[in-house]
């Protein structure tokens, strides 16, 4: 499996590489996703900003540099689907989500309110962006591996990644996900 794309395409917006070209890096990006996140847990003066901090290298990794998407439309069919099925880090994805132009930076003064597209503990109902609703550990391999499943029977070229935490290895959910990636012939 290859893991290269072309993030440096002359049509990169075009090829979902919304930031393919920015000037802004790697470094730059986690900070500031680190500083959305901050000014989240502000708001309501809690959240999970440990983990928040701790994963933000990741995110921006995973936003600006492996994932294909287009911020002004997150249903786009050819769009890498990015998972967090650790959903109490949901601060730092809202906050990812932020920086990568999917949502507004004044939804930051909402976080955890009532009637809020970012509740404290992430659902996909509600935040554009956010692919499944996480909590429940463990389940976020067993999604990805029916997505992915699902994309390769649509000759789908898109990639699925899951963010997942060591905590939830002890959950038999992720290895039966591992082992039904196994028989069904996913290529995540």
């Amino acid at each position: 499996m290859s893991f290269s794309k072309p993030v440096s395409s002359p049509d990169a917006r075009d090829d979902g590489f919304p930031h393919a070209g920015s000037n802004v890096s790697l470094r730059e990006r986690a900070y500031r996703i680190r500083r959305h996140a901050l000014r989240m847990g502000e708001v309501q003066g809690q959240g999970y900003i440990a983990q928040a901090l701790g994963i933000a290298d990741v995110l921006a990794v995973s936003y600006f540099h492996a994932l294909r998407y287009r911020p002004d439309d997150v249903r786009w069919e050819g769009r890498d689907r990015f998972l967090l099925s650790i959903g109490h880090y949901a601060i730092a994805l809202y906050a990812a989500l932020i920086e990568a132009g999917i949502l507004p930076e004044s939804e930051i003064e909402t976080y955890g309110a009532d009637e809020s597209r970012l509740p404290m503990s992430g659902m996909a109902a509600y935040t554009p962006g956010m692919e499944i609703t996480g909590g429940s550990l463990g389940h976020g391999v067993g999604i990805a591996v029916g997505m992915a499943l699902g994309l390769k029977r649509k000759t789908s070229d898109a990639f699925v990644y899951t963010l997942f935490s060591d905590g939830e290895l002890n959950e038999g959910s992720i290895w039966e996900g591992v082992m039904g990636r196994r028989t069904g012939g996913s290529t995540t």
